[in-house]
């Protein structure tokens, strides 16, 4: 049975398919009797490159994929909140500022001088 394990993804994009997870475990002292946190950083393979740094993610021990990487992406269990989240354009002539990223206008601008 393939060890699997859960961790968060603290690095990408060094490496090609290639993400850093963090394993955080956490136990009791036997002598001093206090909460004691270690962490093991893992690289793991990342076939379709679709883990962002913060998400929580399983991944499954197998086959070398090289030296030091020998677990794989299994499942993105949640999604970081340091991932920025792509909101819709409005369509419409007069929709008003919803649904509009901040800064669109000066953006859109900037754009037009620089074609100009």
């Amino acid at each position: 049975m393939p060890n699997i394990l859960s961790g968060t993804v603290t690095k990408t994009g060094a490496m090609a398919k290639t993400i850093t997870v963090t394993i955080s475990r956490r136990f009791e002292h036997p002598k001093l009797i206090k909460q004691i946190e270690r962490h093991h950083k893992m690289l793991v393979h990342d076939e379709f490159q679709q883990a962002m740094v913060g998400d929580r993610v399983s991944i499954i021990h197998g086959k070398p994929f090289s030296r030091r990487k020998h677990f794989a992406l299994q499942s993105i269990n949640r999604h970081g909140t340091d991932v920025p989240v792509q909101r819709p354009l409005s369509s419409g002539a007069g929709a008003g500022a919803e649904g509009r990223i901040p800064g669109s206008k000066i953006l859109g601008e900037l754009r037009a001088e620089a074609t100009a």
